[in-house]
C-alpha cells in the first residue's frame, strides 16, 4: 500500500528539482530540454493515482497530487484538486489536470468544477479510436453522477465532449455510452450516447421499472430514438 507521508515529500523534492533545472540549465544543453527533464522527473516522483486511491478510498474530500499514463503514447497526466469551500449540499472545489508528453513537452491543461466528494477520474478509450479518453466525475452528491467526458486528440491534447448522468454507467456498451439513472424508488432511465464529431449525442433513452438497476436484456421501452437506429439493440424483444 502507498505511503501518505510519501506523497507530501515526492512533491517537494518534485518541486525542488523543476525550479533547480529551470534556473540553471546543464552547459550545451538546450533550456527547454532541462526543463522538460526536470517536468518528467517532478511528475515521475508523484505516485500513482490508482495507488492514492487505495489509500483515500475511492471517495474523498481531496485528491492527493497523483499520475495517470494514457495509451497509446504513455501521455503523462498529473492531477491536483482544490477544495474551493463547503456547500448547502456538500464540499465542491476543482479538478486541475496537466498533461505532458513522454519526453515532458507541456501538452495543455484543464479543470473541472467538482461538487460533492472527489472521484478519481479514469482513462479509457471511449471512442474506439485507440486513445485513452478522460472521464472525470464532476458531481457526487446525488444518486445519479453527472461525468464528464474529455477526448484525447492524435496530437495528445485533450477535448471536451460533453456529459452524462447516472447512477451507473457503463463507457463502451455495445458501441455506445449506457448512462443508466434513478428516476424512482423502482424507476429508471437509460441514455445511450455516441460521439458524433467530437461530442456526445444522446442516440436513444429507454424506461424500465425494478428495485435494482436494469440489465442488457430486462424488459424496458424506448422513449426517445434517433432516426435510422434499430430498437431492438436498445430493448430486445422476449
Amino acid at each position: 500500500m502507498a505511503n501518505p507521508v510519501k506523497f507530501a515529500s515526492g512533491l517537494g523534492l518534485g518541486a525542488l528539482l523543476l525550479t533547480a533545472a529551470c534556473a540553471t540549465s546543464p552547459s550545451g544543453v538546450p533550456e527547454d530540454t532541462a526543463e522538460r527533464r526536470a517536468r518528467l522527473a517532478a511528475v515521475s516522483l508523484l505516485p500513482d493515482c490508482a495507488d492514492a486511491a487505495r489509500v483515500t478510498g475511492a471517495l474523498t474530500l481531496r485528491i492527493p497530487d497523483c499520475r495517470m499514463t494514457a495509451r497509446p503514447s504513455r501521455l503523462q497526466l498529473s492531477l491536483k484538486s482544490d477544495l474551493a469551500g463547503q456547500q448547502m449540499f456538500g464540499p465542491s472545489g476543482f479538478l486541475t489536470v496537466s498533461v505532458i508528453d513522454r519526453r515532458g513537452a507541456p501538452i495543455g491543461e484543464f479543470s473541472e468544477i467538482t461538487i460533492g466528494e472527489y472521484a478519481y477520474p479514469a482513462l479509457e478509450d471511449v471512442n474506439g479510436d485507440g486513445l485513452d479518453d478522460l472521464i472525470i466525475p464532476r458531481a457526487t452528491d446525488a444518486v445519479n453522477r453527472v461525468h464528464s467526458l474529455w477526448l484525447q486528440q492524435e496530437d495528445g491534447d485533450f477535448v471536451h465532449a460533453g456529459e452524462v448522468t447516472g447512477n451507473k454507467v457503463n463507457w463502451t456498451s455495445r458501441g455506445y455510452v449506457a448512462a443508466i439513472r434513478r428516476t424512482g424508488a423502482a424507476d429508471w432511465e437509460t441514455g445511450y450516447y455516441r460521439v458524433h464529431a467530437g461530442k456526445l449525442e444522446q442516440a436513444a433513452l429507454t424506461r424500465s421499472a425494478g428495485v435494482r438497476a436494469p440489465g442488457r436484456n430486462d424488459p424496458c421501452a424506448i422513449v426517445e430514438i434517433a432516426p435510422g437506429l434499430d430498437p431492438q439493440r436498445f430493448c430486445p424483444r422476449r
